[in-house]
Order: structure tokens, then C-alpha cells, then sequence
């Protein structure tokens, strides 16, 4: 059994709700155009849209302006798009 309450539209975690209606690709869209079919939408919380990389499963999170945020030791910091961008996207060899 999932952890958790449902609220709404969305999950709570941590005191804050997550809503997963409606997608909003339009801050991914801004940054990368086309490239948008390689990612799935996966919710909003606090404003920021995250995404999941359908290859690599890994998160590229965005506001409404496109700036682009990171986990760093538990706080959302903000990031250089392209480099977080290559970091999510390419494969990491093993």
C-alpha cells in the first residue's frame, strides 16, 4: 500500500501537494522544442514541472521561466540548464 494521503488532485509529501493534471510542457518545450517526445511529464509541485527522461529515467525539473533546478543535499538548487540537461539526457557509461 502506497505511503501517504491523497489530497485532491494530488499527493501530499512533506506538507506540500503534488498535482498531476494538467501537463504543462511548455516550459520544456521553451527549452528544448522537438526534443520534448524524449520525456514524460510527471507532475507539478511548488510551480516546478518534472520531467522523467524516458531512456535514462532521470528528472529535469523546470519552472514557468525554464529555470532549471537540481537536488542538492535535500534543497532544490538552481542549475545550468544545458549541463543539467546533458546530465539528464545522455547515458552514463559504466
Amino acid at each position: 500500500m502506497p505511503q501517504g494521503n491523497w489530497i485532491s488532485n494530488g499527493l501530499e509529501r512533506g506538507g506540500q501537494e503534488m498535482e498531476f493534471e494538467p501537463a504543462n510542457w511548455k516550459p520544456l518545450e521553451i527549452q528544448i522544442g522537438q526534443r520534448c517526445a524524449e520525456f514524460m511529464w510527471m507532475w507539478r509541485q511548488n510551480g516546478l514541472e518534472y520531467y522523467k527522461h524516458i531512456d535514462t529515467r532521470r528528472y529535469l525539473i523546470l519552472d514557468a521561466e525554464g529555470r532549471t533546478y537540481r537536488r542538492g543535499d535535500g534543497d532544490l538548487v538552481v542549475v545550468d540548464f544545458a549541463e543539467e540537461f546533458c546530465r539528464v539526457s545522455e547515458t552514463m557509461d559504466v
